[in-house]
């Protein structure tokens, strides 16, 4: 777009343009910024006027972006925020917030973030309150359009749209009960091979939309996928056909603790019931590279969000 146009272009077209982007829809859109659907359109007529785009085609859905839309949302919208910052005052302080904070996390991540960050809240920021919720197929819609603050789990891959930063990296381990009979003797890879194995597979109808949903924009891994990476006494679980299946490493953990079978969890939760006395470690027979877990948050993100991505950090580094 030429300058003299840019100088031209009033800013509060731009906030119509992030409305419509995240909503797909004039109506909500308006609704969001207290704007008709007739004013809604006009301001957009004069957007398509000034940038020579069409920028949102109507589509089975609602209003689709067009790629130079596309292109141009995470810097408008990076624009805004520091914008909004700008001329907010005061600035966010978190010891008198009374902020609400959206998260979604696996339940393994949950536990093994969210008591030092917890902890960290209640003494920092008192009036925060914070909302959990699992992965599910609208998280990276939900994450877009600013329902949701942050996103926590594994991933493969992550949209330039978003921020990712590691956390903590974790690995898995094979578990026994710690009075199984095959504990009383040595357990060499022949006693191991013939162990009966618990197969931990999400079965979530849920977290399956969530990772269909997140092939074009979020590449989330679940825990249980690890299991074809990981042998015990040189048998894979791919080669193994397991007799019972459950969805989840907590259900496994219980499982185990009263059965004789075996079951791959990841290692801090094993660790947990192995210093309670209920469990015994197995070594797999061979150490796939770790996995990573991440946070992901919007580009361009406000400074609450930011404060509460440097607790999850520095409460993840410290694992």
């Amino acid at each position: 777009m030429p300058d003299a146009h840019f100088r031209n272009l009033d800013l509060n077209l731009l906030r119509v343009f992030v409305a419509l982007l995240e909503e797909e829809s004039a109506t909500r859109a308006g609704g969001r910024l207290g704007l008709t659907q007739s004013a809604v359109s006009h301001a957009l007529g004069r957007l398509r006027l000034s940038l020579g785009d069409e920028l949102f085609i109507r589509g089975p859905s609602g209003l689709r972006a067009t790629p130079r839309a596309a292109e141009m949302g995470p810097a408008v919208r990076a624009a805004l925020k520091l914008l909004e910052g700008a001329v907010s005052a005061p600035r966010f302080d978190p010891a008198t917030t009374q902020r609400t904070f959206n998260v979604a996390a696996s339940p393994y991540a949950c536990s093994v973030l969210m008591p030092g960050v917890v902890q960290r809240l209640l003494t920092e920021a008192p009036g925060v309150k914070l909302r959990l919720r699992g992965l599910d197929a609208s998280l990276v819609d939900d994450l877009d359009r600013g329902r949701l603050d942050m996103v926590i789990g594994g991933f493969d891959y992550v949209a330039g749209r978003f921020v990712h930063t590691s956390l903590f990296m974790e690995t898995g381990v094979w578990v026994i009960r710690a009075d199984h009979p095959a504990a009383k003797g040595d357990l060499d890879d022949a006693v191991l091979a013939r162990l009966p194995r618990l197969i931990v597979a999400s079965g979530d109808a849920a977290m399956e939309g969530a990772a269909r949903m997140g092939l074009r924009d979020l590449g989330l891994r679940a825990i249980t996928a690890w299991s074809d990476d990981y042998a015990l006494g040189g048998v894979s679980l791919r080669d193994f056909q397991g007799p019972v299946t459950v969805p989840d490493a907590y259900s496994a953990l219980i499982i185990v603790g009263e059965t004789d079978m075996a079951a791959l969890l990841p290692r801090r939760l094993a660790l947990l019931a192995q210093q309670r006395g209920k469990l015994v470690l197995i070594e797999p027979s061979r150490q796939p590279e770790p996995a990573s877990f991440g946070a992901v948050i919007r580009s361009g993100e406000s400074e609450p969000v930011n404060w509460l991505l440097e607790i999850v950090r520095d409460v993840g580094s410290r694992l």
